[in-house]
């Protein structure tokens, strides 16, 4: 049989074949005899200017065996994409050599199976990228998931912890580096982590700053340790960091309790928010507590959106009462949740709202409730004092959010005076410039707003010179002391002097003890609100106070 008859078998069937790396003996049967070919070995590796120079080499048997320790015959070397190259080693039968015109025939044939191999480098590139996050080239939840899943399978898997841990504060690298550098700090800081895992482990990548890794249980407190202070670099202006990043992890120590592959991400999730929300740790393992807290908190997640259509808030009312007349001159409209004859506080599903992104629904309906009851109280002829509500931080990110606050306050008819905004002071530089925009729309919109918890973030003062509020409700903390001295005293003049003298006015709250009154007196603050004069009440009972008008001793 001639050349070009081989040649062209061997292209026909090699297009018909699924694309492997291994060459069928049939595709290569006619050139084999013609050139005593007995093996051919391909050898991919990345070029010294790649990012990935130094990897090792991919060594693919494309036909008959791989000889060990010995020299081949010939060598041919083609370039590929991916700044990739490939050597092809060819091994002859009984020391054969190719002539010339055999050696150009060769060259052909090596030019095919450098196609060939484009072609299977590529499928292969397809498949691995599904499981493979972009950035990091780290296998992704699907990579992940695969591997866990074999463990599963073998019975191996009781040998590994699962872990699931995020970078403490990327964001804040981000923005000092700017994002092209902090792609770039993320690709080193995986490189570097990579670092400690054997073949036998993984280290995942889902995106963001979120991993998750399977780690033998053995190296657990050696690997929690490795990430509580990795050392990457960042480059700005020319000029090159050095500093460590840490994480913050969940661990799950996998037990005979793991019914399938998908609660190593699960549960090791868990723990990394109890960790993160709760427990403000580096690390926290799975337990028991945990698991109930979490269903908990599945619970209201899945209610919620059903309990608000359904009524299921009920807003109660605390008054805020002037000490000197005992006048009552405002009130802060507060959620109870009445879920199947239980009743929730705000501490119990506030948060959770709030981490989801919920919360601002919860807030407009606070709100919308409170106009509700103002409006029918001037219709029957009843004088409202104002009424505060709380919005969230995380509502700040609602860009519509005070032309929604005015509509609902002019949907019922209602003189802007008898509503107060509330919201919480933050140290977040991003959530400070959003919150004075918010602030700065409700003062256009002639609508009264409080910093709630004052003294309780890490930049009170200037938030007293830079919000333009109309009041702050100074924290519980200022006067929580079971003895209050002449420091406290001094503290709080002062705040109350200086809110003062910027024409804000001040109310403490958590207000439970004559001594603490007498005290606030002292210092010229005469507005309070708590248990001392009432607890959060009903609205029918608040009525009855509101009517009433005045505490009496």
């Amino acid at each position: 049989m001639t050349f070009d008859r081989s040649f062209e078998n061997f292209v026909q069937i090699l297009s018909e074949e699924e694309v492997t790396p291994e060459i069928s003996p049939s595709a290569l049967a006619d050139i084999s005899k013609e050139f005593s070919l007995r093996s051919i070995v391909a050898i991919v590796s990345y070029k010294s200017y790649s990012d990935k120079a130094g990897e090792p080499d991919t060594i693919i048997p494309l036909f008959g065996p791989v000889p060990n320790e010995e020299a081949s015959t010939y060598m041919f070397k083609s370039n590929m994409s991916g700044d990739r190259e490939i050597t092809y080693r060819v091994y002859l039968a009984d020391n054969k050599k190719l002539t010339d015109e055999q050696y150009r025939s060769f060259s052909v044939i090596v030019d095919i199976l450098s196609f060939h191999m484009e072609r299977f480098l590529l499928v292969n590139v397809v498949k691995k990228s599904a499981l493979t996050q972009y950035l990091t080239g780290l296998p992704n939840s699907g990579g992940f998931l695969a591997f866990v899943s074999s463990k599963f399978e073998s019975g191996e898997i009781m040998n590994y912890d699962a872990f699931y841990f995020n970078i403490k504060s990327f964001g804040l690298i981000s923005r000092r580096f700017g994002i092209g550098e902090g792609d770039e700090i993320m690709k080193r800081y995986a490189r570097k982590l990579k670092e400690f895992f054997e073949k036998d482990e993984i280290l995942a990548h889902f995106g963001g700053d979120n991993f998750t890794a399977l780690v033998k249980k053995e190296r657990t407190k050696k690997f929690l340790k490795y990430i509580a202070a990795v050392p990457v670099r960042g480059e700005k202006n020319g000029k090159e960091e050095e500093f460590t990043l840490s994480a913050v992890a969940g661990v799950y120590a996998i037990d005979e309790s793991m019914k399938s592959p998908s609660q190593a991400i699960s549960r090791s999730v868990m723990a990394c928010n109890y960790a993160k929300n709760v427990a403000n740790k580096p690390y926290v393992f799975v337990n028991k507590a945990m698991s109930t807290r979490i269903y908990r908190q599945k619970q209201i997640e899945d209610r919620y959106e059903e309990a608000l259509a359904n009524d299921e808030f009920r807003i109660y009312l605390q008054p805020k009462v002037n000490t000197e007349s005992g006048r009552i001159v405002g009130a802060e409209a507060l959620a109870r949740w009445f879920c199947n004859g239980i009743v929730l506080y705000p501490t119990e599903f506030v948060p959770i709202l709030e981490q989801e992104g919920m919360v601002a629904s919860l807030d407009l309906y606070v709100l919308k409730k409170t106009c509700e009851y103002i409006r029918e109280w001037l219709d029957n002829g009843i004088e409202p004092v104002q009424v505060s509500v709380n919005f969230s931080r995380r509502d700040l990110s609602y860009k519509d959010l005070a032309r929604a606050i005015s509509e609902t306050i002019e949907e019922y008819r209602i003189d802007p005076k008898y509503i107060e905004i509330e919201v919480t002071e933050t140290a977040s530089e991003d959530e400070r410039v959003m919150m004075t925009n918010f602030l700065a729309k409700l003062k256009d919109m002639k609508i009264a707003t409080a910093i709630d918890d004052f003294g309780t973030g890490y930049s009170s003062l200037s938030t007293l010179r830079d919000f333009p509020v109309s009041v702050i409700k100074i924290d519980r903390s200022f006067i929580n002391n079971d003895e209050l001295n002449t420091n406290d005293e001094i503290v709080l003049k002062n705040i109350i002097t200086m809110a003062r003298e910027l024409g804000i006015d001040v109310v403490t709250e958590g207000v439970e003890r004559p001594d603490q009154t007498e005290l606030l007196k002292n210092v010229g603050c005469n507005v309070v609100q708590g248990f001392l004069y009432d607890n959060p009440m009903p609205k029918k009972d608040f009525e009855k106070r509101l009517i009433k008008g005045v505490y009496e001793d």
